[in-house]
């Protein structure tokens, strides 16, 4: 089976959902009330979805899994950047905290979401137990590893950290970032996510299995992603041009992370 097709769903599903999630989080309050409704309903046919493929070890059921804990993912992003569920603290960074305060202080900011995540996780594997396709889950448990390492390098040091879409409810959460040389993290966190991308896809590439093909080049390309991500933060690339076309000029400002 050829690597193509999941590559390019991957990367179309990643970058029209970034961008559909970018403009949502700029509307007005009625806009993202209505938004996050319809959002939960595909959240649930999501988890539908991947009850529903357990057991479909196809490469349709891959692409199904997949696209259902995309829906799941996206829910938990929108529910993030509408200002939902965060965590209790709300407040830009204390010019004197450092170390361990400004940690739990940054943790604060975002700490509810991050549990939100986890317990989803928690959820997936539940569902995954005696299962033949377990790709909803893989994929899920995936993309929370890269955000957790996306954000201890925002927080560590990234001197190219993109934040010009993030809209002002959550304009407080740069004031955590370091703008700092990246160091032995940021090379450990992103040679892990190009390793982890390598090894996908060379059991993509080497599985006589239509469904291990489909199920590993998707994950294969979300953690080759996830080290572009990171590549990003180190980098002066323009990475948020992607996107800035799709939002009005006077409302690049900032920007939320992927």
């Amino acid at each position: 089976m050829s690597l193509v097709g999941p590559i390019l769903a991957t990367l179309v599903l990643w970058w029209l959902s970034t961008g559909v999630i970018l403009v949502l989080g700029r509307q007005g309050k009625v806009a993202r009330v209505v938004a996050m409704s319809v959002a939960s309903v595909f959240a649930l046919a999501g988890l539908a979805g991947v009850w529903l493929t357990r057991d479909l070890a196809t490469p349709v059921g891959a692409y199904i899994a997949a696209l259902s804990a995309l829906m799941l993912w996206a829910w938990h992003e929108m529910s993030f950047l509408f200002g939902y569920i965060t965590g209790p603290n709300k407040a830009p960074c204390p010019s004197q905290l450092t170390g361990w305060k400004r940690f739990k202080a940054a943790t604060a900011t975002l700490i509810h979401h991050e549990v939100a995540l986890a317990a989803t996780v928690g959820l997936l594997a539940v569902m995954a137990i005696g299962a033949s396709n377990p790709v909803g889950l893989q994929l899920f448990a995936l993309l929370f590893a890269l955000r957790l390492s996306s954000k201890f390098n925002l927080f560590v040091g990234a001197p190219h950290f993109t934040d010009q879409f993030l809209p002002e409810r959550l304009a407080y959460l740069p004031t955590y970032f370091s703008a700092r040389r990246p160091g032995v993290f940021f090379a450990a966190t992103t040679g892990s996510c190009a390793i982890a991308s390598a090894v996908f896809f060379w059991i993509a590439g080497t599985t006589d299995i239509a469904f291990e093909t489909a199920g590993f080049a998707l994950l294969g390309t979300l953690a080759a992603l996830g080290a572009l991500e990171h590549i990003f933060f180190a980098s002066p690339l323009p990475d948020a041009a992607l996107w800035r076309w799709l939002l009005p000029a006077r409302d690049t400002r900032r920007a939320p992370e992927l």
